[in-house]
Order: C-alpha cells, then structure tokens, then sequence
C-alpha cells in the first residue's frame, strides 16, 4: 500500500489498487502547529511551537534554563540530559544554545533568572558550556515535567529567566533520538553513560539489558546479505532507518575483518541525517576497514599516544561542549594520529588534540559528515549522517565534573546523542495528507480519497492514517487495508521514508440531508517522541434530488414591428408578425409533450427566430424582403431533438442561409446546458 515515490511533485501518486493511478494533489504541506487532534489509544504530544529557531532570538522573561556550566551544573551534568530526553519524549521542544564562533570557556549567553527549587536569585550570569533554553510559552507543560524529575534527581538545576535576554539557539531539538547500541562485547561502557544521564531505550527501559529490542548483535546489524547493505537491524524492510543513533564502544579490528558487512551495513544506515559513535578500538575497527570505512579520513588513523594535556578547538561545535578540565584516559587505542598520505576529509574536524601538537596528531575527539560531504555545522547537509570518534577506553560517571575530569568524554558522548539532524526541526520529516470528497451528494453515501505522502528527510515511524467518521455517519467500506476501530478507520503505514506515499478510499452512508465535514490525520513518531500531521477539511452537503419544473402560458401575436414571445405547455406556442420592417420571436420552454415554437415574418426587412427548450422540436422560418433572416434553435433535455432553418432571398423571397444566434438564444442555450449538468451530477 504504501509505496516510495520517485520525485516530490507532479509524478503520479500510486493507487493502493494496482489497476488505479491517481495525481498528487498537493495541498501545503501541514506545519508542526497545525497538528491534529489526540487520540485515546494513541496519545500524541503537544505541537511544538517554534518560538526558538535556529539563530539568535529573544527569549521572554518566564523561559526556562538548563545550566551546563561547573557554576550551576556540577554535580547535575549528566543527568540534565536525561531530564532533557525527558522533555523531548514528552514533545517539550529544546533549544541548544552555543554562542557562533565562541572559544572555549566563553558564555554563550547573559540572563538573570532564578532558581526552580529554592528560589535563589542569579543576576546577570554567563551560562556557558551549551545550556538549553525552554520557551516561555512551553515553560507551563515543561514545569510539571522538570519538578518530577527534580524529586527524584535534585541536583539536576533549572532556572525561570526574570527577565528578556537574547541567546542564539544551535540546534532546535524537538523528538527524543531512537539509540541502538552495537553489542560488541563492550557495551557495558555506552550503557553505564546512558544509566548515569538516565535515559531510556524504546521501550522505556533504563537499565538497557542485553535482551533490549535497541541491543543490536553483529547477525542483526549485518543482516542476511552480504550484497544487500540496508537488510540488517539498522533499517526497515523499505531501507529507511530505524535509529537516530548508533554507537559502538570497543569493537575488535580483527571481528571488523571477519565480518566486513557490519561497517557496509553502517556505511548506508549514514547515508541518511543519522548519527554514528564509536570509542577506544571501534574507531579503527569501522573507519579503517577497506572498503566500506574511511567515513572522516582517506586513508584510515594510526593509533596514538595518550595526551597529558589537549587543546579545544571548535569550540562552537555542539560536540565540544563542557565545562572545566578534561583528562585523558588510557586503553588501546587513547588517541589517534594521520599516517603520512592521509588526511582528515574535506570539512571534517577536529575538537581535541594534544597541546603542543598540530591537528593530526594524537587527536582525541574528532567529527564530520560522512566522507566529508560538508562542513560538520552545516545543517542543510540534511541528507547525510554524521560520525564521531572519541580516544580511551572507558570514562568515569563521577560527579561533580570540576574534580572528575575523566568523566568529561561522558559528557561528550551524551552530547552527540543530541546532535543529529534527526532529532531537529531541520531533520524533521514533512508529511503532507491531502484528502477530497464531492461538495455535493444525492445519494446518503460519500466516497472519500485521501493522499499521503512523507517528503523525509527522515523518517515518520510506526505511522497510522486514521479518518474520523462524520457525526451520525456509518463505515460501509475501506480500501488497503482499513480497519474500523471505534468511530475511526485505521490504516496501518507503517514507516514512511523519504517520498513514500499512496492513496487510499472510504466510504460512509449518510443518516440524513445536511452537511458532513470531515479531516484525516497521520499519526507517527520521529525517535521516541509522537506527532500528528491533519489533512485539509472537507465539506460534503446531501441534498434531495432537484425537481423536474413546468410552465405554461398563452399565444400571443402581435403586428407591425412587434416581437411576440408565447409560451405553453402541450405546445410551445406561436408568433407572428407582419409589417414593412417587422420582426418576430417566439420562445416555448418546458413543454410537457412538444414544447415546439414557430413563427412567420414577412416584409421588406423582416427577421424571425424560434427557440424551444426542453420540448421536442424548435422551428422557425421567415420569408420576405432583402434585407430577411431566420433562425432556429432547439436545447436538448431528456431525450429531445432541435431544428434550425429558415429561408431568405433577397431577390425572389427564396433560399437558405445559417444566422448567428442572438444574445437571447445564447441565455437560452446556457440554461439548457445548466439544467442537464445539473441532472447528470445527480
């Protein structure tokens, strides 16, 4: 039923039957506000409202504040990310707020605030290390949200700004990323990061067992093909994926080797705006395996020697945000270096490095799209994933971070599950549903069509297209699938990638005449967080069947340059005039057997026209003088025929020739065709 299309517009849209073909109509697409109603089986979260675009804004007093900085965050760093993952499952939208071009230590923006447990007051503070910013107008549904949280996690700060201030927002985040760990041996190491942030997999586990539906095997990643690369776990049975976020901590270069798949597998899963982790020996196992590696470099990366000290660079990057001192760990692989040939790919970069050495050499933390496609900031890059490596084996959780700094490539980690497009409003899919149904109906039955299509750039998960019967209205039957569920017809879509789409039909019988509006909506998820999409409105009015009308009148005749209009029922009627310079008409409408109009002119300059409508026949003949014309004119009703004729000669009073109708027989005309248009759409 649901099929992936080969072009955004004006290609034809598939019908879910194989013999149909419909166009796509579309409609504009629905915006995040125009989401539509909840439903009880499926409840769906609040429609972001985008107040904190990308780019620098002016927040209200009353908008909500994250701390990450050591000043207010110290001991509550890690699990502000859960609190934020929280907020996004719940369809709270997130701004990521990094000040552009900054260097590292600087404030990303000044407010006054204070603080949501105790009230104290912060005057004119520089928050710094990537905070969040919550709109005012969000901050009512967030507060119940943040206060549960702050019972169980009190050290996690939040504060209420006092006042406006201006903050540029990085990333707007408004779905809580779906996350797949690779089991690799070692992902003992990714799951004591996300217990500390406490942060859930799919189904709402915070302990992340190895039975997790997310805990992902080398069988289910690589799949059953080693020609298909989009068969494994990562991906749906369309190839769409079906993660935000993959990570690997310390997969063995020699199980990369003998299961070469897994990196293929990989390498597509990034061909889409997803997000790719990986420390400590993983980092080579992927990025150095020919040929489906070298996502950042040429050539692969050489092992390095553990740095005392590292530098920042970037520091505007949402990667590289943390606050105070960073140590280096050890492990196999604690850092890493460009071999000579090598290089990092264009638009690739790198966060820390050893102080005192280049970039290239015994780098810890590095990022990029993948083959380098962009630069790493680059959102409209959009279509691609992006890959992260970070050196050591395995960081602390300890708190606070100003004496833990061990515990910052925790912190690191924890940022790039936040950092993929697919977790943005730039990553967000475009879902368009377009339905329509006859304005009018005669009949106590309406046929309903509704189109849908996702133009990606990710994908709308689990998606549901679920049309509400009209009030009073009775399922009678659905195309594709459909199933009745209450008042509602249910079509499972399942994933909708980028430009999958279809139609499909329903149909309702009618209680009685009057007006029946009707919507369709597409219910779906981006990670774990729920959103509706509503189609365009549609009003079908049932009506009676419009009556057949007759009239009658009497004949008339005039003479001497009169016009005589007749009309009646058995018989149209007839005109006559005669007269030097006479003129005649006669004009017979709906008559109930004939319904026929005739006339004689006869004069020196005499013209003469007939019209019938809805009769049988329609006749007209004019003889006379030079200057003579006659026409004829019979509308077709049911079954009915016309005529045209008439005979002049400007010599002898005889001949044959074709006159252009009047103004009069052109209103006749237009009504005829109006009456049976009108029939016919009965």
């Amino acid at each position: 039923m649901t099929r992936r299309l080969p072009a955004l517009a004006l290609l034809p849209l598939l019908a879910c039957t194989l013999d149909e073909a419909d166009e796509l109509r579309a409609e504009s697409l629905p915006t995040l506000e125009e989401a539509g109603p909840s439903r009880t089986a499926r409840p769906r979260a609040p429609a972001p409202r985008l107040t904190l675009a990308p780019g620098p804004v002016a927040a209200e007093a009353g908008a909500l504040i994250i701390p990450m900085d050591t000043t207010y965050q110290n001991t509550g760093t890690l699990r502000a990310f859960g609190l934020v993952y929280e907020l996004l499952v719940a369809g709270i939208p997130v701004g990521w707020a990094i000040a552009p071009g900054k260097n590292f230590g600087d404030p990303d923006f000044i407010a006054s605030a204070t603080d949501n447990q105790n009230g104290a007051v912060i005057n004119n503070h520089g928050y710094r290390a990537g905070p969040w910013v919550i709109s005012a107008d969000d901050a009512a549904a967030a507060l119940p949200i943040i206060q549960a949280w702050q019972v169980a996690y009190p050290a996690t700060r939040v504060h209420v700004a006092t006042a406006p201030f201006v903050v540029d927002i990085s990333r707007y985040l408004i779905a809580a990323p779906s996350i797949a760990m690779f089991a690799d041996g070692n992902q003992g190491i990714a799951r004591n990061y996300v217990q500390a942030a406490h942060i859930p997999d799919s189904v709402g586990d915070y302990g992340w067992p190895n039975g997790s539906p997310d805990m992902l095997s080398v069988a289910e990643i690589s799949g059953p093909s080693n020609v298909n690369h989009q068969d494994g776990a990562l991906f749906d049975a369309d190839g769409d994926p079906n993660y935000c976020q993959l990570m690997s901590m310390h997969w063995g270069v020699n199980a990369a080797q003998g299961n070469p798949e897994v990196v293929a597998e990989v390498r597509s899963y990034l061909g889409f705006p997803t997000h790719f982790f990986a420390e400590c020996q993983a980092v080579n196992a992927f990025e150095n395996l020919n040929p489906h590696g070298f996502f950042l470099t040429t050539t692969g990366l050489a092992i390095g020697n553990r740095p005392d000290a590292v530098t920042v660079y970037n520091a505007d990057e949402p990667f590289a945000q943390f606050d105070g001192g960073f140590t280096t760990i050890g492990g196999s692989e604690p850092a890493y270096s460009i071999p000579a040939g090598g290089a990092y790919k264009a638009g690739d970069v790198v966060m820390l490095t050893e102080t005192g050495t280049p970039v290239g050499i015994n780098d810890v933390w590095m990022t990029g799209y993948l083959d380098g496609a962009c630069p790493p900031d680059a959102q409209a890059c959009g279509t691609l994933g992006k890959v992260s490596y970070l050196g050591g084996h395995s960081y602390s959780t300890n708190v606070p971070i100003s004496t833990n700094g061990n515990t910052q490539g925790a912190r690191l980690f924890l940022n790039s599950l936040f950092e993929a497009p697919c977790a943005t409003t730039e990553g967000h899919p475009l879902v368009n549903l377009s339905k329509q149904a006859p304005t009018e109906v005669y009949v106590p039955e309406i046929d309903y069509t509704i189109d849908y299509i996702s133009f990606g750039p990710t994908v709308a998960s689990s998606a549901l297209l679920v049309d509400t019967l009209p009030a009073g209205a009775t399922f009678v039957s659905a195309c594709c699938g459909g199933v009745l569920q209450g008042d509602e017809v249910v079509w499972d879509l399942g994933n909708l990638g980028i430009n999958e789409g279809g139609v499909v039909s329903v149909t309702v019988s009618l209680p009685g005449y009057g007006t029946y509006d009707n919507i369709a909506r597409i219910d779906y998820r981006v990670g774990l967080t729920p959103f509706s999409v509503d189609s365009n409105l549609v009003s079908t009015e049932y009506l009676p069947e419009p009556a057949a009308t007759s009239t009658g009148g009497t004949e008339g005749s005039d003479s001497g340059g009169a016009t005589t209009d007749s009309t009646t029922g058995a018989v149209g009627g007839e005109g006559t005039s005669s007269g030097a310079d006479a003129s005649a008409s006669a004009e017979g409408t709906h008559g109930s057997a004939e319904g026929s109009a005739s006339l004689d002119g006869t004069g020196g300059n005499s013209s003469a026209s007939g019209g019938g409508s809805r009769g049988e026949s329609a006749s007209a003949s004019g003889s006379g003088g030079p200057n003579d014309s006659a026409s004829s004119r019979g509308d077709e009703g049911d079954g009915d025929s016309g005529s045209f004729g008439g005979s002049t000669d400007a010599d002898s009073g005889c001949g044959c020739r074709e006159t252009t109708p009047t103004a009069a027989s052109w209103a006749w005309l237009l009504l005829g065709l109006g009456l049976r248009r009108r029939r016919r759409a009965a």
